[in-house]
């Protein structure tokens, strides 16, 4: 996880990103299918949201998350997974080790192909690479609107987000089957709660704090015709890419 080191800054505000970032909805199960007794490695886990959904479903789980601060809530919440520090790039697992990867959120954060070819050397053949986003719907108008909040649009920094992972060129060796999926959903939060979400972006992270309070002012304005006695219906969508590790 590299990028300037800006991947490695949510360990500052680890405790409000495991509060008031989005677990994953119930229908990411259908979209994961049968994980009893599988080993199951997540990549990027920061503090545990989707590994405790995971091993709700029955998976082994291994987390690997390179931030202490992160990986520490992942630790106290989890006491009973193994964490690891490592970066995707280079992971301290054998050859075929696993029966699923999952990535959440944090595909952009990653150097590639490194990090997919590292996943594709600990994923046994067959096995199975999820690279999923969990956020707001894009195509719905009033929470795109109030999304763009989260970067500066002058910001040189920032990092391009996708909703899918083309498997082509450097990426298509190891994998096929590739397919997107896509699950729409809907979070329901406080107006409060929304607003302190935007304090765990990397957008604000990397702001002052004059900057960071203008800037959730802005949020608030903008949901407060949006509520309901407090409360904000977020249109959400759990997107991605699923592809099978070819045989070796």
């Amino acid at each position: 996880m590299t990028y300037d080191g800006r991947g490695l800054r949510f360990g500052a505000v680890a405790e409000d990103y495991d509060r008031y970032r989005p677990s994953p909805p119930p229908e990411a199960a259908a979209i994961l299918g049968d994980l009893e007794g599988l080993d199951v490695l997540e990549v990027g886990a920061g503090t545990g949201l989707w590994t405790r959904f995971l091993e709700s479903l029955g998976a082994r789980l291994t987390a690997v998350e390179p931030d202490d601060e992160m990986r520490a809530v992942l630790r106290r919440r989890s006491p009973q997974i193994v964490a690891i520090a490592a970066a995707a790039e280079a992971m301290p697992f054998d050859d075929a080790s696993f029966d699923v990867v999952l990535v959440s959120s944090a595909w952009h954060w990653f150097e590639q192909p490194a990090a997919a070819m590292e996943m594709a050397r600990v994923l046994r053949d067959g096995g199975q690479l999820f690279v999923l986003w969990n956020g707001f719907s894009r195509d719905v108008a009033w929470i795109a609107d109030v999304a763009e909040l989260r970067e500066r649009p002058d910001d040189p920094s920032k990092r391009p987000r996708g909703w899918r992972v083309a498997f082509d060129g450097d990426l298509q060796d190891p994998f096929d089957d590739a397919r997107d999926v896509e699950v729409h959903w809907v979070r329901v939060m406080s107006t409060a709660d929304l607003v302190a979400l935007f304090s765990t972006f990397s957008g604000a992270i990397i702001r002052d704090d004059d900057d960071r309070r203008a800037m959730q002012d802005e949020v608030r304005r903008r949901v407060v015709e949006h509520e309901r006695g407090g409360v904000v219906d977020v249109p959400m969508t759990l997107r991605g890419t699923v592809v099978r590790r070819r045989a070796r």
